[in-house]
């Protein structure tokens, strides 16, 4: 029998409900990368996969530090992480295949953190 999962309300009416246990598995398998041969492919599909979730849980990331007030220590803390993450977004999978991993590594990490701030309950990929 299958778990049902989670899905976490939208952060806005018209954003996509977010399905926290897909996301949650996308996460722990490309933390697992590193530990057999590194496929390029298998990388990719992971870095397009959480390239999505991260997409879809910015938003919602971004109102909630909105909410902060601006010029206090947790909204720049806030507002650099969610810069970081973003420009990590822009930046395409590396051709060596060492360093691809570390990239999907760092964003799931991210993704991560990103589901963590919107359900409130740590994923403990940490």
């Amino acid at each position: 029998m299958q778990p049902v999962p989670q899905v976490s309300p939208p952060a806005s009416p018209d954003a996509e409900p977010i399905d926290t246990a897909t996301i949650r598995e996308t996460v722990r398998l490309a933390l697992l990368l590193g530990a057999g041969p590194l496929d390029r492919d298998a990388m990719a599909g992971l870095h397009e996969a959480l390239r999505g979730h991260v997409a879809l849980l910015l938003p919602g990331a971004r109102t909630a530090a909105d909410q902060l007030w601006r010029g206090s220590g947790a909204w720049y803390e806030r507002a650099a992480r969610l810069d970081c993450i973003t420009r990590q977004l822009e930046q395409p999978l590396a051709g060596d295949p060492f360093a691809a991993m570390v990239k999907v590594q760092l964003l799931a990490r991210d993704c991560d953190w990103l589901l963590d701030q919107q359900t409130g309950l740590p994923g403990g990929t940490r």
